[in-house]
């Protein structure tokens, strides 16, 4: 999965963005601070561009975070203030880049993967695996700290 720490939100262009434009992103792949519950001070931010460029023709560029890969995918959006882990691990959004509109995320890192319910499925996700084929955010937390979390996003 691709993910892209992009200024958007806050700018002109975000209010072209349809969900129904296709877009392509570059990123880069982020250093995983570890397991455990805080992030260490090397944990550096990301500094890599990105471009997202949209089927009306217009280029967005930000700073990259992730997996460093060339994606296709509709952009989508999600107006939930908390869960990017969810979001990412929804099946519903296979296929897409998903758009966070909270304006911070990263924040407080990710639960364990390997953690399963009573159920046989994973506690804090909705699946086993990422689906969304990237991430759009606005402001890219490098640090995290969290009772629950086992690494960074």
């Amino acid at each position: 999965m691709t993910m892209l720490r992009s200024l958007l939100p806050s700018s002109r262009a975000a209010r072209r963005l349809r969900p129904s434009a296709t877009a392509t992103a570059r990123s880069v792949i982020g250093k995983n601070a570890g397991f455990a519950t805080q992030s260490g001070n090397d944990a550096k931010p990301p500094h890599l561009p990105a471009y997202l460029h949209l089927a009306d023709g217009s280029t967005h560029v930000g700073k990259s975070f992730g997996k460093h890969a060339p994606v296709s995918g509709e952009v989508v959006f999600s107006t939930g203030m908390v869960g990017y882990t969810e979001g990412l691990t929804d099946p519903s959004y296979a296929g897409q880049i998903l758009t966070l509109t909270t304006p911070m995320v990263g924040n407080y890192g990710v639960p364990d993967r390997t953690i399963i319910d009573e159920h046989g499925l994973p506690k804090y996700f909705e699946s086993h695996k990422i689906h969304a084929t990237g991430l759009l955010v606005q402001d890219y937390s490098h640090h995290y700290s969290h009772w629950n979390a086992a690494s960074s996003l």
